[in-house]
């Protein structure tokens, strides 16, 4: 019945004279082999009037484009963003991959070449996988995660340290 139990969950037993490991030399990336780019621009959306005021809201056309290049060559990341540089903890957190703001917690699924494109709207209640609240004129007050498939991440950007709770390798990509 054991046996029978192996076999069904795809698993067989070991040759205990086996001595090959058949592991991954290393699961995690030293920030140093990943290379990760981030850049805003502005994706030719039409920025949205959301307060009435006659003016488009600034920052309504943004998009953030990532690239990422992996020696492992995986393929499929989550992307987060947290407005850590903003006094008294008064940024926008709902993207973070971590907590949440507002009751909005967005985690980015992206790939190695992905844009995430600003909500039209510029209403947090828009945002979702692949549409983001954030702007270009932002960028400096924001701390940047990265997460692999394998459930390893890193954090760069204006305090890395927000994610230490997630255990993330603090990077300079």
């Amino acid at each position: 019945m054991w046996t029978l139990w192996l076999a069904m969950a795809g698993c067989t037993q070991k040759d205990t004279a086996d001595t090959t490991d058949s592991a991954p030399e290393s699961v995690t990336v030293p920030p140093e082999e990943l290379e990760v780019t981030v850049m805003w621009t502005d994706d030719g959306l039409t920025p949205t009037d959301t307060d009435d005021d006659g003016e488009p809201d600034a920052g309504c056309g943004d998009a953030v484009q990532i690239d990422i290049s992996d020696p492992r060559g995986e393929t499929d990341w989550k992307f987060g963003m947290a407005e850590t540089g903003w006094p008294n903890g008064l940024g926008w957190f709902g993207e973070d991959c971590q907590f949440g703001d507002s009751g909005t917690l967005v985690c980015h699924n992206i790939g190695i070449d992905s844009t995430i494109r600003q909500v039209e709207s510029c209403s947090r209640d828009d945002v979702a996988d692949g549409a983001t609240l954030f702007h270009a004129e932002v960028d400096t007050s924001l701390t940047y995660y990265l997460q692999d498939p394998l459930g390893n991440c890193w954090a760069w950007g204006h305090d890395p340290s927000f994610y230490s709770p997630l255990v993330c390798v603090e990077a300079d990509f």
